[in-house]
């Protein structure tokens, strides 16, 4: 049986990576992340290799930058697609740590921009991901443009989240091109009772992983061609190079 694959995840911020970001021990770089601590991105994921018949997976987390390791703090949002951010936290990894990286941003009003910027991080990626050898590794990394936000990646199956949270919702016609996603969600997420002996602001996070784990992945890519089916298209490319080489 293949090991679990190591997947290194860059994304914007705890709507997506839960309580594993941003406040962090720097001591806890390239440690796996507990599960109790992911975020609705890592389920959707992991839920994704399991559909393709793939090994199961753990994500590690970031080492710090040199400024982060002075504030146990790690960088959220756009940032994260600077250039030489990306690259120190890429090559700090170690060979025996990651199998694959992933980044995932959301493209918001500036599309054109967004998959630019994408574009870049990913061959920077390429660039800093090194084999034991010291050696590039391109073919086990892929990245994900949220059209427009993560949030419509979780509102795309609109009846499960409806049924899930007891509010009702309208359907949204072409979801990728709709504004306002993260605002409905964030909505139906205040006024839903799921969770509400949960008082802390991490029911918001809870409700979006619990959320996750339930949607309906077809859907999803039906309803995000551009944005989720993409992600999950060149996911699966490069977690089969990493699960051949496991085996």
């Amino acid at each position: 049986m293949n090991r679990p694959i190591r997947i290194g995840l860059i994304a914007e911020g705890e709507a997506e990576l839960g309580a594993s970001i941003p406040y962090i021990k720097p001591e806890d770089g390239g440690k796996v992340i507990e599960r109790n601590n992911e975020g609705a991105l890592h389920t959707l994921i992991r839920r994704e290799l399991k559909t393709a018949g793939l090994p199961d997976c753990n994500f590690v987390q970031r080492h710090p930058s040199s400024s982060e390791s002075k504030c146990s703090k790690r960088r959220t949002g756009h940032s994260v697609l600077a250039p030489k951010y990306l690259a120190q936290v890429v090559i700090s990894w170690k060979p025996e740590e990651v199998d694959m990286i992933l980044i995932v941003v959301d493209a918001d009003d500036n599309l054109s921009q967004r998959q630019r910027d994408l574009e870049r991080a990913l061959n920077k990626i390429r660039d800093n991901h090194l084999d034991v050898n010291e050696q590039p590794i391109n073919d086990r990394s892929a990245g994900g443009l949220a059209i427009r936000n993560f949030e419509t990646w979780l509102l795309a199956d609109t009846q499960t989240v409806s049924k899930f949270l007891g509010v009702e919702l309208e359907q949204l016609e072409n979801l990728e091109a709709s504004d306002g996603t993260k605002d409905i969600l964030e909505k139906a997420i205040t006024e839903s009772t799921d969770l509400s002996e949960e008082s802390s602001n991490q029911r918001p996070l809870q409700i979006r992983w619990d959320l996750a784990s339930q949607i309906d992945l077809g859907i999803i890519k039906t309803c995000c061609p551009n944005g989720y089916a993409a992600f999950t298209k060149y996911l699966i490319v490069a977690a089969k190079v990493v699960a051949e080489l496991n085996s």
